[in-house]
């Protein structure tokens, strides 16, 4: 994921050219001296690792305990190909924009207000109007997934709307009470202790590690026989619909990432470190046309330098998110694909217990309690995350989102959340239902668009020596083309136009 260091790359200009005769623009700004951890190997960048571990260990709930294993019980390994497709994807996704915070000190968002043919801001309001559709589908899955797992080790005490709605309104009041900090280490550790023994379980079951690697060569997948005779609903569901749903959850969704590349504000990496960060990043949002960002060798070792900060937490907590995508895919084929168990119905969360248990049958108790942890972190996560993703949507385009800032609006969001999954769980949909709308909307299809969004963005505002190395720019341009086309083939695969 790391990029290719920024190099001077100025053409020789005769003397009696027209170039000569125009002063070079001042630069707005000069960066700040790097932290010197950046220049301390390893160890020192590792210190580095921020808002992308919390994005990270988020979709360690509905992505990996639910959709990968689901995805490999039903296809086998031949799904692995699509899942760590999509991860790769959200990576280099998330890579363009936080590069471009470090340099700019600007969130992309609020650029592709300006660059865009058409109505100012139309752009930005299209990806945040996306996003809001898709919130209230992840707060009613997750919370389905948990009402589901909480009624089945009760024994059916209450019903899943209303235990998902006691998970929506009781995480509600934790997250605003400010009381949530306090627990989420605690957490974090459980959820890590699962993660560290299901990489055991991994090796105890010793899956077929040949059909593994083959199922990194993309196939399309079908429903065996099993699968059409043993769980009809999930076979009425096009294999397309399925496909969008895991790439979806792998690694969440522009939801989750405009208000994650909003979380680097507050790190002070490379321009939003400067002490009149918010002077410049006015300066920016009237500026028409190329940045005038510092040329000399100095300023541009510096510049490279903070992209370190960016690049290493970025590999770090997507090369993360992989490595845990995999192990849990294999997991889900070599043991209920094998078994032809697939997380469905009423039994959502009960057979990947398995998981665990093949290493030692009192890990149940650790698997359930991890699983809880993990599922109500993502849940935590979502109404502390989804209140900074409508701020950044919304801010350029409304003079109101602005006054009130991330704090002022967070209420308003916060109930069309609660309301909109508590009407999915109140309508009797399933998990695999509600987040579709999600996964389409704001895991595949406009996180495609970000993709090409942001290339665009760098060609037009960012001096060449500023821009992305050429293999970067293909990775994103293919990221994008793919998460466009899997949301697009999805609906067609659904209507049988195809």
């Amino acid at each position: 994921m790391s990029d290719t260091e920024i190099v001077v790359n100025r053409q020789p200009v005769s003397p009696g050219s027209p170039a000569t005769k125009q002063p070079p623009e001042e630069a707005l700004f000069s960066y700040p001296e790097p932290d010197r951890k950046l220049l301390s190997g390893w160890k020192g960048l590792l210190g580095f690792l921020g808002p992308g571990v919390i994005l990270a260990s988020a979709t360690v709930g509905s992505g990996e305990v639910f959709f990968a294993p689901r995805g490999a019980a039903i296809f086998g390994y031949g799904i692995l190909w699509c899942l760590v497709l999509g991860a790769l994807s959200k990576g280099f996704m998330s890579y363009t924009g936080t590069r471009y915070i470090v340099l700019t000190g600007e969130h992309p968002i609020t650029r592709w207000g300006h660059i865009f043919p058409g109505p100012k801001n139309w752009f930005p309001i299209l990806l945040g109007v996306l996003a809001v559709l898709s919130m209230p589908s992840w707060v009613g899955g997750v919370a389905n997934l948990l009402a589901n797992m909480t009624m089945y080790l009760t024994g059916g005490s209450l019903s899943i709307p209303l235990w998902a709605t006691i998970y929506i309104l009781g995480t509600l009041a934790v997250v605003a009470s400010g009381t949530y900090q306090h627990v989420e280490t605690t957490q974090t550790y459980i959820v890590i202790t699962k993660v560290l023994t299901s990489f055991i379980a991994l090796f105890a079951v010793n899956p077929d590690w040949g059909q593994l690697l083959l199922g990194l060569i993309p196939s399309f997948p079908t429903y065996e026989p099993w699968v059409l005779a043993k769980y009809p609903a999930v076979a009425s569901r096009s294999v397309g619909m399925e496909m969008v749903a895991y790439v979806g959850a792998i690694g969440g969704g522009t939801y989750d990432y405009i208000g994650y590349v909003g979380l680097y504000r507050n790190k002070g990496w490379g321009a939003m470190g400067l002490p009149n960060h918010k002077e410049i990043e006015e300066k920016l949002r009237v500026t028409e046309g190329q940045f005038a960002l510092p040329s000399s060798k100095e300023e541009l070792a510096k510049a490279n330098t903070w992209l370190k900060a960016a690049q290493i937490d970025t590999i770090v907590s997507f090369g993360t998110l992989l490595l845990i995508t995999v192990v849990f895919t294999a997991l889900g084929a070599a043991v209920l694909h094998a078994k032809q168990l697939v997380p469905a119905g009423m039994q959502l969360l009960e057979h990947q217990s398995a998981f665990l248990t093949i290493v030692h049958p009192g890990l149940v108790y650790l698997y359930w309690l991890a699983v809880w942890c993990a599922l109500w972190g993502v849940l935590s996560s979502i109404f502390e995350l989804y209140p900074s993703t409508c701020y950044e949507s919304f801010r350029t385009a409304s003079r109101w989102v602005r006054e009130k800032g991330k704090a002022g609006i967070a209420k308003y969001v916060w109930v069309y959340m609660c309301l909109g999954g508590l009407a999915y769980n109140w309508a009797g949909f399933n998990v695999v239902t509600i987040v579709m709308v999600g996964s389409i909307l704001g895991g595949a299809l406009s996180c495609g668009l970000w993709c090409l969004a942001q290339i665009y963005a760098e060609r037009k505002v960012l001096p060449p020596e500023y821009r992305m190395a050429p293999w970067v720019v293909g990775c994103v341009a293919l990221s994008g083309v793919f998460l466009i086309a899997i949301a697009i083939f999805s609906v067609l695969d659904q209507f049988k136009l195809i």
